[in-house]
């Protein structure tokens, strides 16, 4: 058999495979014999005539024509095991060059080609704005919220700062309700809690005094930075009608602590507080030079993507849709007949999307690859026995159980890759990443590990996990 190859766009392969005439003839000797079951044959039996009153009576055309599906079927799979090619997706027939000798064309995807270029000199800067102690006591107010108790007032009596509202309330832009309402539907009733801070200061100031059954326009300058774009900046007036009124109850400063289960006295949960303030902006900083960086990568990263791959993910990320929607009793149909949309034009608009998640998933591979990222057994143990301190004594055997079932484990293993991934882009992006000391192809590329490894680290971690969550 010859096999000629060449490179395509889009990691396409071209195989022009010529059989043999050994093969060949073998070949059309077994479709001779299928078309002896299938056909009456005058003066044989069924599957006995010879290949010779064959080809006579049906035409060596029609022979080979019968014989060419498994030919080819078969020729491919030694083409691929001889020429050591993995395929991506199928591949597709692109016809027979000629029947004699047999030579066929068939394009084969294969894994994609990806340069990230110069990937350590890009940058993205991380903004880390200190905690200010009025954020922090502004983070304390709404803990302590949380914990609010509402009471019926025991003598009706105007709205006064710190209560608790219940209104029907209509916002007008340049003479039009910002929201409308179906005719004949009322305008639904909203909760406004009277503090001073939590409503744009013309409308605090509006609605203290107010009682129940009051309507009142007040009108207002919308903050530049209000989170609905349309109001920014503007007047608006609003309409408001008072429906109720009660009377917020704060706990005392000395309880919040309690309430929030913390140990020690307000001043730890001052200091907590702020803890968790300064990981919340480091995360939100960090997400924001990740995206920045991945953003730089994606643009200035050589691709050489078969079609297939990205029409494969398309497929994946609809019935992924399919899957949420079925939670609520919605079938893909309703969905897509909602969408007015058949399921390959809903695969074609989701096409956008699965190329650029696939980029960012190869330049990604390609970063764990270049920097040698690897996990060991100790960092899945260890993140086994943090993520078995999310669990009762009583649910731990279970979890377990499904670590060591294999799958599970993968994926804890994708969580230690993941996280040692971004810890790396921040160092990348910041100009801080360590020199590279280990050669390029020798990292994991992907977090998959070995099954009777992960089970062990698993193992080893479950006898260390306190029988009570700290």
């Amino acid at each position: 058999m010859k096999i000629t190859t060449e490179k395509l766009p889009k990691s396409l392969l071209s195989l022009q495979i010529e059989i043999d005439k050994v093969r060949f003839e073998r070949g059309l000797d077994q479709a001779a014999r299928r078309l002896s079951q299938k056909y009456p044959i005058h003066g044989f039996r069924p599957g006995k005539a010879p290949r010779f009153m064959i080809e006579r009576t049906f035409g060596r055309e029609a022979l080979i024509e019968e014989a060419s599906e498994d030919l080819i079927n078969k020729a491919f799979r030694d083409a691929l095991q001889q020429e050591q090619i993995e395929p991506v997706g199928p591949a597709s027939l692109q016809g027979v060059d000629t029947p004699d000798p047999f030579t066929f064309t068939i394009h084969v995807p294969v894994a994609p080609t990806v340069e990230v270029g110069a990937y350590r000199e890009l940058r993205a800067t991380l903004e880390l704005a200190p905690i200010t102690d009025e954020q922090v006591e502004r983070a304390l107010d709404v803990i302590r919220d949380r914990h609010v108790v509402l009471k019926e007032l025991d003598d009706p009596r105007p709205a006064q700062d710190g209560d608790q509202l219940k209104v029907y309330l209509d916002t007008i832009l340049a003479g039009e309700p910002l929201e409308t309402h179906p005719e004949g539907e009322e305008i639904p009733e909203q909760t406004l809690d009277l503090v001073k801070g939590r409503l744009v200061d013309e409308l605090y100031e509006g609605l203290l005094g107010a009682a129940v059954g009051d309507t009142r326009e007040i009108t207002a300058r919308m903050p530049d930075d209000h989170a609905n774009k349309r109001v920014r900046g503007e007047e608006v007036t609003f309409k408001v009608e008072v429906r109720s009124v009660h009377e917020r109850l704060l706990p005392d400063w000395e309880e919040v602590p309690t309430l929030e289960n913390v140990e020690g006295t307000l001043d730890d949960l001052r200091a907590k507080t702020r803890t968790d303030l300064e990981a919340s902006t480091r995360t939100t900083a960090e997400r924001k030079a990740l995206d920045s960086y991945i953003e730089q990568l994606v643009a200035q990263t050589s691709y050489d993507v078969p079609d297939v791959m990205i029409r494969e993910l398309a497929h994946d990320m609809l019935h992924e849709q399919e899957h949420e929607f079925s939670r609520y009793g919605i079938t893909l149909e309703q969905m897509l007949q909602h969408r007015g949309q058949t399921h390959d034009q809903a695969i074609e608009a989701l096409l956008p999307d699965a190329e650029r998640q696939t980029k960012v998933t190869l330049a990604l591979r390609e970063i764990v690859r270049h920097e040698a990222l690897v996990i060991t057994e100790s960092e899945v143990g260890a993140e086994v026995n943090r993520l078995l301190l999310d669990y009762t004594e009583e649910q731990r055997p279970n979890v377990i159980q499904a670590l060591q079932s294999g799958q599970m484990i993968n994926n804890v293993a994708n969580a230690v890759l993941d996280r040692k991934l971004r810890e790396r882009i921040i160092a990348i992006a910041t100009g801080t990443a360590p020199a590279l000391t280990a050669p390029v192809g020798e990292a994991v590329v992907e977090a998959e590990v070995v099954e009777a490894e992960a089970t062990e680290a698993v193992e080893a971690a479950s006898p260390e996990v306190p029988t009570t969550a700290e």
